[in-house]
């Protein structure tokens, strides 16, 4: 991992509808990501139409959060690791932190992929450093790893 990418936490959610597993979704976690399923709390709510949705949350402290980053990155695709290059801006906020949403069928699969449609939402934060930092710069360097 770039040294100058470092993360204070990872933060994970995941809504889990009524038509799917959610022991299986915490397995593949764990199997893919390396996640343990004791991370996450669960919360109970009711759906538009009266079904039970899950919100499953996780937060994930450095140094496992740096871990967390490097093994979806170099678990990627070519093309996905290319498209966050390409349009990083889109993928992190004001203040630094970086949002990558995971398609929750393949990672089920046992593999990474970027999808924004009911997908497992990861937010990373950054550390905070008291010296101004070039954050744009170092995840795009950070995406591109390994090509």
């Amino acid at each position: 991992m770039i040294e100058d990418v470092r993360f204070s936490i990872a933060e994970i959610n995941i809504v889990v509808h009524a038509t799917e597993d959610k022991s299986i979704i915490l397995r593949s976690l764990h199997d893919v990501l390396s996640v343990s399923e004791e991370k996450f709390s669960s919360v109970y709510l009711d759906g538009h139409f009266g079904n039970e949705i899950v919100l499953l949350t996780a937060n994930i402290a450095s140094p496992e959060a740096n871990a967390l980053a490097s093994k979806i990155i170099l678990s990627m695709g070519s093309i996905d690791r290319i498209h966050l290059s390409k349009f990083f801006n889109k993928y992190i906020d004001e203040k630094g932190n970086l949002y990558i949403r995971l398609d929750k069928q393949k990672l089920c699969q046992g593999k990474i992929s970027l999808f924004d449609i009911d997908s497992i939402r990861i937010r990373f934060r950054p550390i905070r450093k008291y010296r101004p930092t070039n954050n744009l710069e170092n995840y795009r360097r950070f995406f591109t790893l390994n090509e």
